[in-house]
């Protein structure tokens, strides 16, 4: 469905808008549930990345005898950069959607005339974003990225692989940077 430019809102059944408005809320809330869902498999990561080295270290379970693998800690550290750019694909398709929403909001406000902003959820989310969701995603990535960076490499350190942090370390700075800076163009699409 086109939208009619904003000097022609009677172009199309204010009902019809209001149905794309629906619909497109509906699709967003999905986005926003499958993504939160995504943190189980974080957290899913985050136990298999963290509970063989813990255990060896703390010997929790004397049958262990092998160290860590370093290659364990690169193909984790692969899998949640995978998890991570999925999760920002989602993100970016979800952005677009709020995009649409925005637009249809206009037109059905103006049908409102002046009762003032009925439909301000999409609009409202990028303010409601820079102001209150990033200061508690920084926070969220900021500890996420010194576990995914600083455990391993204690880890690797202590097990006596230091040598490993020279392919470990750029390897996981080279990728997460990668995924900051895809992320940040994708939150650029906010600005309005």
């Amino acid at each position: 469905m086109s939208l009619p430019p904003d000097d022609a809102p009677e172009e199309i059944p204010l009902d019809r808008v209001y149905e794309e408005y629906v619909r497109l809320s509906n699709v967003c809330n999905d986005y926003i549930q499958r993504s939160l869902g995504d943190i189980r498999l974080f957290g899913s990561i985050g136990a298999l990345l963290a509970w063989d080295p813990l255990a060896r270290l703390f010997e929790l379970d004397a049958q262990l005898q092998q160290p860590v693998t370093p290659v364990g800690f690169l193909v984790l550290l692969l899998v949640i950069v995978m998890v991570m750019f999925f999760d920002l694909l989602k993100q970016s398709i979800f952005f677009f959607h709020l995009q649409r929403m925005q637009a249809l909001e206009r037109v059905l406000n103006r049908a409102a005339g002046d009762r003032g902003e009925l439909f301000h959820i999409a609009s409202g989310w990028p303010d409601w974003f820079r102001r209150y969701h990033a200061p508690a995603a920084n926070g969220f990535w900021g500890v996420f990225y010194l576990l995914v960076v600083v455990f391993p490499s204690i880890i690797l350190y202590l097990q006596e692989y230091a040598a490993w942090l020279f392919v470990y370390l750029p390897t996981a700075v080279v990728l997460l940077g990668v995924h900051a800076r895809c992320a940040l163009r994708v939150l650029n699409s906010l600005k309005p």
